[in-house]
Formats: C-alpha cells, structure tokens, sequence
C-alpha cells in the first residue's frame, strides 16, 4: 500500500522491486494508489502474508494494523503495537539544508513547515537545533492551522496560505535561504514570492526536500531539492517484512535512512555575499569546474590577480580557489557514482578530470576509499544498508564549509 503519485512512493517501490528481483518466492499485489485511499478491496479479498503501508490517514493505519497481518510503515503513522517503521533521517536532512545554505554564504535563515506535521516538525527541530550550534536563529513561518497527521489536507490548506507566507517573507531581512520541509511546501513559498515580486534567489533562496522532479520542473525558478534516500529504505522495509513473515521479530521499531545528497538547481544557485568579484568566481566554479576550469582560466576571466582573489577566498569561503574547484567536481563524481552505472571513464569526462588513475588517486586521498569502493557501499542488496554519502560525511575534507 505504497503511493506511486509521488517520487517518494515511487522510489520506495524501486526499492521493494530490487528485493523482489533478488527474492523470486516474493509475489507483489500491486495497484495505483494515493496516500489518502483507504483499505483496498483486494486486501479484503485475497490472502496476503505481509504488507507494506504509506497511509496518510492514522484511523486507517491502525485499521490494517489490527488485522494482524506483518506490517511495516513507510510513512510514520505512529500506530500503536509492534509495527517497525522505516523513515527518513529527518535531522540529518535538517543538517544537510543547513550545511548547503550556509555554504553558499547564508546568514539569515528561514524555515516553512505544515505545522502538525510529523516529518515537518522534527525538520524544522532539526534545523534551528543545528542552527544554533553556528550561532544563528531562524525565522520560523507561525502557521495557525494544526494538522495533526495527514499530509494531504495540511497541503491543501497551505495553497490557502500563500498571501500570510509572502507577508511573512517580506518582513524577513534578506537574502534569507528558506528551508521548506518538502517540495510541496518549496512550491507554496515561491508562488508567494512572485506574488510580492520578490527575486529568487538573490533575495530568497528556496530548498526543498523530495526531489521530486515533477515538482521541482513546476518551479519557477527551478527548486533545488534534498533527495531522500528512498530506495534503500524499501529495500530495508522487505528486509524486515520478509522476518515477520518468518515468524521472527524486526531486529528494530524504528529505522531513520540518511539522504543521498542536495540536488541544486536555480533557486538557490547564489553565493549569498555582497562581494561581487567572490560571487562571479563562485558562480563560474559552479558553472564551469567540470568543464575544464582552472585557477589560471579563472583569473584571465575575471580580470584579477591569484593573491588578491586568494585572499578573498580564505577571509569568506575558508578553502583555497584550487580546492573549491576540486570540491565542486568530487561532488559530481559521488553524484554520478550514487545515481547510475556509467562507467568511470564516462564519469571522468562529465566531472573534467584527464583521466581515470589521476581521479582515482585525488578521490581515495579525499575519501579514503577508491571511487568503486564508493559505488559498491551505496548499493542496496542483500545484507547492505546504505550509508550517507562520503562527500556529505567528510564534510572537513576540504576544511571551510564543505
């Protein structure tokens, strides 16, 4: 009983396909569904070993609950009894908003969450806890309405809130990076800056939490997205269920999957720093690290001399401009490592590196792994759980911010 109307249902599907594959006695009852349906009938009508829920309405959930069937919840219902859940990790998602925020020079921060919402207050928890440990505050959206529960309706009701949102952005001191609690949110807080003709993302940057690439294309700008590491957390639910139905108990109640990594796109593509001449450099590394760039291309486009621009560098940003460029490129080759199966000469050519033993030696003197030992930890398969990835772990590698 998972959602396909959603990237986040569909990709805990890819992960219960992945254990289906490797566990062929597995027989999957499948049929399109959204988070609000209720029991379906063919729960009723045919004998199934063990199921495996995203419901969004609580009443329901401890309905299947109590019919005693194996059960395991992949959206936090918080039904009582021994029904394991496997969540996202929504504290390390918290961490990984603030870490980009402020990496992209960020000192005033924002958060708009659906009030009432699990997921969405331990988010927004999260992130004024972590906030704090740098020393600043966030500026929390006061929602009135209180939803205790259910995902769908708290979204319906923020399309109403659009005007009181774009009220509260304008009286925040900009630019402020804004933390939605997921895209859908992300969505509302950028109708409601074009409402007052606010700019994104020089005035408000805007960061999500889904990837949901629907969404994420309905943006104007385009959002930039956390993505959840939800293939794994399918997978790990089988794992469990497949137990159950053994007549053995869950080894956990409760299991908190890391996130993949922060999808940039325009929304919040900006260095938050009034020096122009930093924020062209920035801005160009971004663009053009893995096309080739070098410190020296770099310094002829911008007209400037290495010490002066060094300088800037190490006063704002913390890094060198040389291993910022190199930051910018590990990032797209654990990127590319994580999503797909290109060969590692294809991801040399994409991240603008010359060649495979130069990017193998810099990546395992980064990481402390080779890029195959990289790829084969975030695998999902048997005996595996997946593991943050090593650019967001090692998050001194490059000293600053990083």
């Amino acid at each position: 009983m998972v959602e396909t109307s959603r990237a986040y249902g569909r990709g805990i599907c890819r992960g219960v396909a992945r254990f289906a594959e490797q566990n062929p006695d597995w027989l999957i009852l499948y049929q399109e569904r959204n988070l609000k349906e209720s029991i379906p009938e063919s729960l009723r009508k045919y004998k199934v070993d063990g199921i495996l829920m995203r419901v969004d309405q609580p009443g329901v959930a401890r309905k299947i609950v109590s019919l005693g069937i194996p059960t395991v919840d992949l959206l936090g219902a918080r039904v009582e009894g021994d029904c394991p859940a496997f969540l996202p990790d929504d504290h390390a998602i918290a961490e990984m908003a603030t870490d980009h925020l402020i990496d992209n020079g960020f000192v005033h921060f924002a958060f708009c969450g659906l009030s009432g919402i699990p997921f969405s207050d331990e988010r927004q928890r999260g992130f004024v806890e972590y906030l704090d440990k740098f020393g600043f505050r966030v500026f929390s959206y006061p929602s009135r309405a209180k939803h205790f529960g259910e995902i769908l309706r708290a979204e319906e009701h923020g399309f109403l809130e659009i005007e009181s949102i774009a009220n509260w952005l304008n009286a925040l001191p900009k630019p402020v990076g804004v933390f939605a609690c997921n895209d859908v949110r992300a969505l509302q807080v950028l109708q409601a800056c074009h409402l007052i003709s606010c700019t994104v993302p020089d005035h408000v940057a805007v960061l999500g939490v889904d990837n949901d690439e629907i969404i994420t294309e309905l943006c104007h700008p385009r959002l930039t997205s956390i993505e959840p590491d939800t293939l794994s957390s399918g997978y790990k639910a089988c794992l469990c269920l497949d137990r159950m139905m053994a007549r053995s108990n869950p080894e956990s109640l409760l299991d908190r999957t890391a996130p993949v990594g922060v999808i940039e796109r325009e929304s919040t593509n900006i260095i938050a720093t009034t020096d122009k001449m930093l924020a062209s450099a920035l801005r160009e590394i971004r663009d053009e690290a893995c096309d080739g760039l070098t410190v020296k291309k770099l310094l002829d486009h911008l007209h400037i001399s290495r010490t002066h621009l060094e300088a800037k560098f190490k006063r704002s940003v913390g890094r060198t401009i040389h291993d910022e460029i190199t930051r910018v490129r590990l990032k797209r080759v654990c990127q590319l490592l994580y999503s797909g199966d290109e060969t590692l000469a294809t991801i040399v050519r994409k991240s603008g590196y010359l060649d495979i033993s130069h990017l193998s030696r810099l990546f395992k003197k980064n990481f402390g792994i080779s890029p195959g030992e990289y790829r084969k930890r975030n695998r999902v398969g048997p005996g595996t759980e997946s593991k943050r990835s090593a650019f967001n772990v090692r998050r001194s590698t490059f000293g600053g911010r990083a």
